[in-house]
């Protein structure tokens, strides 16, 4: 009996030294990573392995964290230091040991800007984005198709798109320190929907399903915003600054359909930089690339709402607006707004300040905007 027990323990030793069996090894195929980040929030920061997401670690309040059970070799960590910044490391990996990367600095981490439709129009269905080999997996579009994923490392990515009814669309892109980058991926509508039309899927917003099954911006006057007018089904006329557009065939001469910072289209005008409103005997007809209607200042080469009023061309088009306090307006973006006889306005020096067909008058509450009578 002694002799089998030692039989046994002998071919076991001789097998462990001989690095046999899986079993054995198994320790020596993984190691431990150790770090601590400069900077971090533990609401949000992490650490993985990159084409790993699985292999993750959180971070306490000092920014420590410990990566276990990483495969021994070459490897890159995927960190989420916080809300605005990340980094990806190079480190390598003892089978069967800990090592310590030196003290991580995050960086200004890039976002991907997604805007996801369908090549035809039909309503988006429950539509899953993925960034490959990264722990932002199966996230979820809003009800207009968008998503801002992020905060991502410096890097390229795969970014995969998954609907119900759609082949899986893969796009590639890279993020650098600090950008937010836009990215818009077609989805190929499956020929069995094609079949079925927009009367059992319905439409994106701003389309409407025709008789035809198909999505179309009109097919009657109806259908179109007022001021335009439906041509060629697709909704024409002469929107003035600021106004929401689709293409160029909406905006006023001299003016373009153009993606604000704010992420709408809306009908801009060209202009020079320190170039604002001319004075009122000024004749602008020369002028009307460098200069500014009143109401709007030259930013970034495009005449826009002015700042110190407005948080934007959303925010212009609220003026007259249902409103109970300032506080009501300052809500919709009229950053310094005033609720004077239960609309929204905003205060002024001149008429200069007054967009539109707006006087600048006196109030209750002092000098507003008011539509002239």
């Amino acid at each position: 009996m002694r002799s089998t027990f030692h039989i046994a323990v002998a071919t076991l030793l001789t097998c462990v030294a001989a690095g046999c069996g899986n079993l054995e090894n198994a320790p020596f195929r993984v190691g431990t990573v150790h770090g601590q980040l400069t900077e971090s929030d533990p609401a949000v920061a992490m650490v993985s392995l990159v084409e790993q997401p699985g292999v993750s670690s959180h971070v306490d309040a000092d920014g420590h964290f410990t990566l276990r059970d990483v495969p021994s070799g070459p490897a890159e960590l995927f960190i989420v230091a916080t809300s605005e910044k990340a980094a990806r490391v190079q480190v390598q990996v003892p089978g069967g040991q800990s090592v310590r990367v030196r003290p991580v600095e995050p960086t200004p981490a890039g976002f991907f800007d997604l805007r996801v439709k369908t090549t035809n129009g039909f309503r988006l269905p429950a539509t899953e984005v993925s960034v490959e080999g990264t722990p932002f997996q199966r996230l979820l579009l809003d009800a207009q198709g968008r998503l801002r994923v992020g905060p991502l490392p410096d890097g390229c990515y795969a970014v995969s798109v998954t609907a119900i009814g759609f082949p899986r669309t893969q796009t590639e892109a890279c993020a650098g320190p600090g950008e937010r980058k836009e990215l818009k991926v077609d989805l190929e509508v499956d020929a069995s929907l094609l079949e079925q039309g927009c009367q059992e899927h319905g439409c994106e917003e701003g389309l409407v399903c025709a008789p035809n099954k198909k999505c179309l911006e009109c097919f009657g006057n109806g259908h179109c915003p007022g001021g335009l007018t439906c041509r060629g089904n697709r909704c024409e006329g002469s929107g003035p600054l600021c106004a929401p557009c689709t293409g160029d065939w909406q905006c006023a001469p001299d003016t373009h359909c153009e993606v604000l910072p704010e992420g709408n289209a809306a009908c801009v005008a060209r202009c020079t930089p320190g170039a604002g409103a001319p004075p009122p005997s000024q004749d602008t007809r020369d002028d009307r690339a460098t200069q500014c209607a009143p109401g709007f200042t030259c930013q970034s080469d495009r005449c826009l709402p002015d700042a110190a009023n407005f948080a934007g061309c959303h925010a212009l088009r609220r003026m007259d607006a249902p409103c109970t306090d300032d506080a009501s307006c300052h809500e919709l973006g009229l950053l310094s707004g005033r609720c004077v006889s239960g609309a929204c306005t905003v205060p002024c020096a001149t008429d200069r300040d007054c967009p539109g067909s707006r006087r600048c008058v006196t109030s209750s509450v002092g000098d507003v905007c008011q539509v002239g009578t």
